[in-house]
């Protein structure tokens, strides 16, 4: 799963020669990005209830130093105190006419907060604490998305229709600290009778792509679709149902005649909510769901024409992270080399609506981010109606769908420290990966602000090299 083994491909030689080029080009160390990045530490709402005053107490992480702590309040009658670490920073005095404020505050490693409100009933007071920081990652480029699949072989064939080749397997068995990795209790279930590594997960999976041949360097633009079919331990549950889950809810895909291709796909079988629409900003798209019901989106772009047996889909697009506040967010995601290329609009028309599979209109806030390293895209959105609280799956992630994104680093141990002192939580610690406890490469996986699964992953360049050659070989002389 690492982006060693993405290029060691079923692709013509040609390609593999272009495609070693690439991955030797990766893989070579980088310089790390760096940049100051405002982070909501804390964020919290408090309502009011019958004209009584309410309390609420909570604790956040944060970094020794100065921050600000940011109050809106809905009702210009509305008071609140706060107390930071056992110290009152806002008073009722405060408030006066103004219905936002900010105040200076310093925050130490671990803090507390303890708000309370006062005035017409369910006026709200939103509490916000910022704090900005240096962070310095080296991240390389974002190398897939998951998806989960409760049938490979079917899964295989279906994503084959639309274009997708087999780039490379992996094993289907691995160590049980990989499991541990993945969110997964062990020892599991699984006797060892397939293979080695008793105790671990048992699955079956490839890393697919679009075709070098047909699509040239395109066909690799935002990285690979990681297909895996987890049979222990094994979950049942359906994706997401809706587009506005919490999470990691869709995918796209770029192609040059979305027409041609819906009518195409819905012959061979392909389940799509409606027939294409268009967004206010001229975005033609159509949203179709795997065999499973995870839902992609197809986006009409230009490109080079070719003639095609199946689709003309020629480039993954930007993966959708739904969010419950836009504004952090977006920070966190910053941290990982993201910044805002594209604002969305914050409603659209009934026809876009039912496109997306919602009865009525809805009001969002959100943004398509950019990674300038690698042209890598995400969708970040706040979904203010309909708004649904669920949050994303629990651990382990193998449910059904879009499980977690993978990006590439040249320096593990110096990202994880980095992520760790700005509080980001880990599933497990840096784990080798992917061909046992002598793996040359390393695997770990951590949460967003809402839970949903980000891994990072690392390969010597050493190691990579020696695989290009031996892909290289085989095709000659094999």
């Amino acid at each position: 799963m690492l982006l060693a083994s993405h290029f060691r491909t079923l692709f013509p030689l040609s390609s593999g020669l272009i495609a070693t080029l690439l991955i030797v080009t990766a893989v070579l160390p980088s310089p790390a990005d760096a940049a100051i990045i405002d982070f909501t530490r804390h964020l919290s709402h408090h309502e009011t209830s019958n004209g009584k005053s309410v309390t609420d107490d909570a604790s956040f992480f944060g970094v020794a130093g100065s921050a600000r702590l940011l109050v809106t309040a809905t009702n210009s009658n509305v008071n609140a105190t706060v107390q930071l670490n056992g110290t009152e920073v806002v008073e009722p005095e405060h408030f006066g006419n103004a219905g936002q404020f900010e105040v200076p505050v310093t925050l130490v490693a671990g803090n507390t907060i303890s708000v309370t409100v006062s005035g017409p009933t369910n006026s709200v007071v939103s509490i916000r604490v910022k704090q900005t920081a240096d962070v310095e990652l080296h991240l390389e480029s974002r190398l897939h998305f998951n998806t989960n699949v409760s049938n490979f072989e079917a899964a295989r064939q279906f994503f084959g229709k639309l274009g997708f080749g087999t780039f490379t397997g992996f094993p289907d068995t691995n160590t049980q600290e990989m499991a541990q990795a993945m969110g997964i209790k062990t020892p599991t279930a699984y006797d060892g009778a397939q293979g080695e590594h008793a105790g671990g997960y048992l699955l079956h999976g490839e890393l697919l792509s679009l075709s070098l041949m047909r699509w040239g360097g395109d066909a690799l633009k935002g990285g690979l679709i990681d297909l895996i079919e987890f049979k222990i331990p094994r979950r049942e549950e359906s994706p997401y149902s809706g587009l506005n889950h919490l999470g990691i809810a869709r995918a796209a895909m770029y192609t040059t005649d979305l027409n041609a291709d819906y009518n195409y796909m819905r012959s061979v079988g392909v389940e799509f909510i409606s027939a294409p629409a268009t967004r206010s900003d001229g975005t033609v798209f159509a949203i179709f769901k795997d065999l499973d019901g995870t839902h992609f989106e197809l986006i009409e772009k230009p490109g080079k024409e070719v003639e095609t047996e199946d689709t003309h889909i020629f480039s993954l697009a930007q993966v959708n992270i739904n969010v419950s506040d836009f504004e952090r967010s977006r920070a966190w995601y910053q941290m990982l080399g993201y910044n805002v290329s594209t604002k969305l609009a914050a409603t659209d028309s009934l026809a876009v609506a039912n496109a997306m599979g919602f009865d009525s209109t809805f009001e969002i806030n959100g943004a398509v981010l950019t990674r300038q390293e690698d042209g890598s895209m995400l969708e970040l959105v706040q979904w203010m109606t309909p708004f649904n609280p669920e949050p994303p799956y629990a651990i382990p992630a193998n449910h059904l769908g879009i499980a977690r994104i993978a990006f590439g680093t040249s320096n593990m141990e110096a990202d994880v420290a980095a992520l760790k002192s700005q509080g980001v939580e880990f599933l497990s610690d840096i784990t080798p990966c992917c061909q046992g406890p002598d793996s040359s490469g390393s695997i770990v996986a951590f949460y967003d602000p809402d839970g949903a699964i980000i891994e990072l992953a690392e390969q010597d360049f050493w190691s990579t090299l020696s695989m290009m050659v031996n892909w290289i070989w085989d095709r000659i002389f094999n």
